[in-house]
């Protein structure tokens, strides 16, 4: 059926506006992803005023790939970024762009949100804490954070815990069900506009927080609110707030073109789980300074310490349990990364509507894809995004 609905956010004022309780489902997230600014509050991190560190460009036929979807069938890398609603996709090959597209009126100075993509630039943050002196992996959450005494989730974790989502929470990610506790952490994010759970803010919603049945450090268990706690701990071991500690860090430092943008609840507290918002070219100098085991323009940003300890340690058994062990046996979650443990050793950050940013150090490769599913989870389309990244990262044609 022909939509004949007015174009969103078109006209003077707009004739269809972003419905606030929906704007990151589709089709309104189609133009909220990149004016997220326009609907929730958000924080700036500032990019200092250093220069822009500059891609050298090749050039690779990225999007005639073939993929293989099974062993009849494949696609090519251009039907499947059309297909999954793709609106940036960045290749880069020994520090060069291989292949950079944009879609849904997107361009490269076009700030996307990140969703939980955010969780992994977290866990680098607090890695910077760490190599600091300042947090203790090993430490408990309460000698940083007295007011989660009270919480029957947190009271007894501690920050290994909360960075490598091992910790004992009752919290249900299921997008669908409107008594999840992932739907009352996204109102107590500000994400759906006002409330009695919106007034209160998202660190008090980590008090809430109730205990399941199993210990500590037994299960990776997916709890976005886990990312929201290890931003609370960042501010409190940094005495900064999480978007001044990310410039101060990282972001001032690793070349990037644009400030960022991170959603903040309605008491000011930042939306650690899956707020921040960059550019493409900007999340892949990130990507690149992965890569390079934390070092970008001749400067250590993150040390290598704590990139080893993310890619080579983690909890395997506390893996394998999860719907993630049949694809990556050999994987693990560490420091809000995901580890594959396979034979070129990638390692990546994911969101739901189709954020990814996946790293190949053995080819050199780093790919970001932004994307504006219509769903918030769509299996079929993450699978799919994850076999053309991982092609394209091994293909001989990029070298």
């Amino acid at each position: 059926m022909t939509d004949t609905q007015p174009e969103l956010m078109v006209g003077f004022p707009a004739e269809r506006i972003v419905d606030i309780a929906r704007w990151d489902k589709g089709p309104d997230n189609r133009w909220a992803f990149q004016h997220v600014s326009e609907i929730v509050p958000t924080a700036n991190v500032s990019r200092g005023d250093g220069s822009p560190f500059v891609w050298q460009e090749s050039t690779a036929n990225v999007g005639g790939l073939s993929v293989e979807i099974n062993d009849e069938d494949s696609l090519s890398v251009e039907s499947i970024l059309l297909s999954t609603y793709t609106d940036g996709f960045l290749v880069t090959k020994n520090g060069r762009v291989a292949f950079e597209g944009y879609f849904n009126g997107m361009d490269r100075h076009t700030r996307h949100l990140l969703m939980s993509v955010s969780k992994s630039v977290v866990g680098t943050l607090a890695g910077v804490a760490v190599d600091r002196g300042l947090l203790d992996p090993a430490a408990a959450v309460v000698s940083y954070i007295p007011e989660l005494e009270d919480s029957p989730g947190f009271a007894d974790a501690t920050v290994r815990n909360v960075l490598d989502m091992t910790t004992a929470i009752i919290f249900s990610e299921d997008y669908d069900d409107p008594e999840s506790e992932v739907v009352a952490h996204e109102m107590a994010c500000a994400w759906r506009g006002r409330s009695s759970i919106a007034d209160q803010g998202v660190y008090e919603f980590a008090r809430s927080t109730r205990r399941a049945d199993r210990e500590h450090g037994e299960l990776f268990h997916y709890a976005s609110i886990n990312t929201d706690v290890l931003g609370w701990l960042i501010e409190r071991s940094t005495a900064q707030r999480l978007s001044d500690f990310a410039s101060e860090s990282i972001w001032a430092h690793i070349g990037v073109e644009h400030d960022g943008q991170l959603g903040v609840d309605y008491r000011g507290s930042p939306v650690a789980n899956g707020g921040f918002c960059f550019t493409l070219r900007d999340l892949s100098r990130f990507g690149e300074m992965m890569l390079n085991r934390g070092r970008i323009n001749d400067s250590q940003i993150v040390s290598t310490e704590w990139i080893n300890n993310t890619l080579n340690q983690g909890s395997n058994t506390a893996w394998l349990p999860t719907l993630y062990g049949p694809l990556w046996p050999n994987g693990r979650y560490r420091n809000q990364w995901y580890v594959t443990g396979d034979d070129h050793g990638s390692y990546f950050a994911i969101g739901v509507n189709g954020q990814h940013l996946w790293i190949n150090p053995t080819t050199q490769v780093v790919i970001t894809k932004f994307s504006s599913h219509p769903a918030s989870v769509d299996k079929d389309a993450m699978l799919l995004t994850i076999e053309a990244m991982n092609t394209i990262a091994r293909s001989p044609t990029l070298s």
